[in-house]
């Protein structure tokens, strides 16, 4: 089987943030066969700013449910929201 790549919004609870340090949390609960390709930074409204992540997963995942699912076990995330997705 192929591979998908997606665009995942990742909101932060807090206008204060690392973002360095905050990608870095989301890439530790990914298992060895998906990855954060790269992250562009958006704004969001008040001071509050997203993580726009770029992800390659097993196509067998199908959507962005499983990737949701797992960067959901991170904490000090208000919201994530699947963009796009694609296979690869």
């Amino acid at each position: 089987m192929g591979e998908f790549v997606a665009l995942i919004d990742v909101v932060p609870d807090d206008t204060d943030v690392d973002f360095e340090e905050f990608v870095s949390k989301l890439k530790t609960v990914l298992p060895d066969n998906a990855v954060i390709e790269s992250y562009d930074i958006k704004p969001v409204a008040f001071g509050l700013q997203k993580a726009r992540l770029r992800v390659r997963y097993p196509e067998e995942w199908g959507g962005t449910d499983k990737v949701e699912e797992l960067f959901g076990q991170v904490e000090g995330i208000q919201g994530i929201e699947g963009i796009a997705f694609s296979k690869a």
